[in-house]
């Protein structure tokens, strides 16, 4: 049981940094990047190499830390209840995995289907929301990696 434990916390731990650095790479380097390119065809093939490429290693990233998260919650429970720094970090957490599961996978085939369906009315408010969403997960999501670290690795 030791083992599958100390497996599990590693994948976490894996899964949480490279969401942690990609939710800070997307939104303040390549997503600024892709937003002053025109419509075109480098924009077209910039988007296709992100979404061909890139995305489904976010799907299983994202999956992997859903995941391993809920089975953490279960297994140190007592634990999380005892600790002050522990109850911040899993709201944090919890607020990171609702805002990247519900970008991830709805928002984003809704926001195509809306831009096919020509309600841009509807997809510049839908717009509006994702944007607060991914603000909310670029901050939860580094801070939550943060306190998993300072937790782990504090003197306190």
């Amino acid at each position: 049981m030791e083992s599958i434990y100390g497996l599990v916390v590693f994948i976490h731990v894996i899964c949480a940094s490279i969401l942690a650095l990609t939710l800070i790479i997307m939104q303040l380097v390549i997503g600024p990047a892709l937003e002053r390119l025109t419509d075109g065809e480098q924009k077209q093939a910039a988007a296709s190499l992100i979404q061909g490429r890139w995305h489904p290693v976010v799907d299983v990233v994202i999956v992997l830390l859903t995941l391993t998260a809920l089975y953490l919650l279960v297994a140190q429970w007592r634990l999380i209840g005892t600790t002050p720094i522990l109850h911040i970090k899993v709201t944090c957490g919890i607020i990171t995995l609702i805002c990247v599961n519900a970008l991830h996978f709805y928002f984003r085939g809704f926001k195509r289907k809306l831009k096919a369906d020509g309600k841009i009315d509807r997809l510049k408010d839908i717009t509006r929301l994702t944007r607060l969403m991914e603000k909310t997960a670029l901050i939860f999501g580094p801070l939550t990696f943060l306190l998993g670290v300072f937790f782990n690795h504090s003197p306190f």
